[in-house]
């Protein structure tokens, strides 16, 4: 099953496994709060030299790109633009790592019943021998359950997982943009925090991932 991917799909899924398993949405969101509103400040009052620090200890991607580019007065649209495709290259490691994963999940039990044919054979091959009677049918049941474990407890839970945080991600990365172009448009400093408050309660409400296409 895994061969149906491409190398560079099945590193970019243990990527986005990675970053499912060490990142923490809340604390990045809280983070980007503080270091958007720093950013806006220095903007409106002119100071470039403290923005441009600001942009240095944020280590978000997507804030380091747009910053820079607001700091140098890039034209809206443009920031827009390339948030877009900024955006849409990181979700794909959390996209695929939800499909391969999910593909693992849904193979898995397939696989163990694979393993129980084998065992049955063994089995029936041995029908006058009682003594090796054991081991054939224990092949058959465990090769069963071994794969239902697998899909059930690991591939299906962590598909989910990288699926919840993909969410999580997709809802920062939205803040980021949307409170940079506000920023790059001059637009006044109450909107932000407005802005920037709704996306701070937002991350109070738990996320679920929608049901993985086939």
């Amino acid at each position: 099953m895994i061969l149906t991917y491409r190398f560079g799909v099945i590193g970019s899924a243990f990527k986005g496994l990675g970053r499912a398993l060490i990142g923490n949405p809340a604390a990045e969101r809280d983070r980007l709060v503080e270091h958007l509103l720093g950013f806006a400040r220095a903007i409106r009052s002119e100071r470039p030299a403290e923005a441009s620090a600001i942009i240095e200890r944020e280590p978000d991607p997507m804030f380091k790109h747009l910053g820079r580019q607001v700091l140098q007065q890039t034209h809206a649209e443009e920031v827009e633009l390339d948030a877009l495709v900024i955006g849409r290259r990181e979700l794909s490691t959390f996209q695929n790592g939800e499909r391969v994963f999910g593909s693992l999940g849904d193979f898995a039990p397939a696989m163990g019943m694979i393993g129980t044919v084998i065992g049955l054979i063994q089995l029936l091959a041995n029908m006058r021998d009682f003594e090796k009677l054991g081991p054939g049918m224990a092949i058959a049941l465990l090769t069963t359950f071994y794969g239902l474990l697998l899909a059930h407890l690991l591939y299906l839970p962590l598909a989910r997982l990288i699926g919840q945080r993909r969410l999580q991600r997709a809802e920062n990365l939205n803040l980021v943009v949307d409170a940079m172009l506000k920023i790059a448009r001059r637009r006044p400093l109450h909107e932000l925090q407005q802005l920037l408050s709704e996306g701070r309660q937002a991350a109070l409400t738990p996320v679920e991932p929608s049901r993985r296409s086939a």
